[in-house]
Parts: C-alpha cells; structure tokens; sequence
C-alpha cells in the first residue's frame, strides 16, 4: 500500500505558482490609466485607473497600493501604470 500511495505523490506533481517558462508576459493583465489624470489627482480603481491586458504596466496585484495615491504628474488615457507615476 505504501509503494502505491508513493506512486500516486510522483504522479501528482508539485504545484508551481507563477509563469512558465517561456510564457509571454503581455498576455497577463497589468494596470493602466484609463482616463486622463492630472497631477495631483488621486487614483480611483474603475474611475481612472483598471488592470487590463497587456501586462506592460504594473502587475494587477498592485492595485491596493495605487487606488488613494495621487498622480505625481499628467498621465495620459492608455498610459501604463509605473511607480513613478504614484505619489
């Protein structure tokens, strides 16, 4: 019983969380600026800012530390989200 408990662990695998190799990031969603923002105007998810594809802006899981932040300058509609643009 015991060497058929250890064959089904082999065929189970291990779990990997995260990209595989050779996986195209544009694929993923990433945050962008769906509206024109001015500097000093604070971040609302849906409102100005949304994590859509492609993944050229910051990774989606960034959302909580954006949404309440103001815009350190102008950002353009479309414009994907960095950390400089975050005050």
């Amino acid at each position: 019983m015991v060497d058929d408990v250890r064959v089904v662990e082999k065929s189970l695998g291990r779990v990997h969380y995260g990209g595989v190799h050779g996986e195209v990031r544009m694929f993923r969603r990433s945050i962008f600026v769906i509206k024109d923002v001015k500097a000093g105007e604070t971040f609302v998810e849906n409102e100005n800012v949304r994590s859509i594809r492609p993944g050229n802006g910051l990774h989606s899981r960034h959302m909580v530390d954006i949404v309440g932040k103001k815009a350190t300058r102008d950002i353009e509609r479309g414009e994907p989200m960095t950390w400089h643009m975050v005050q």
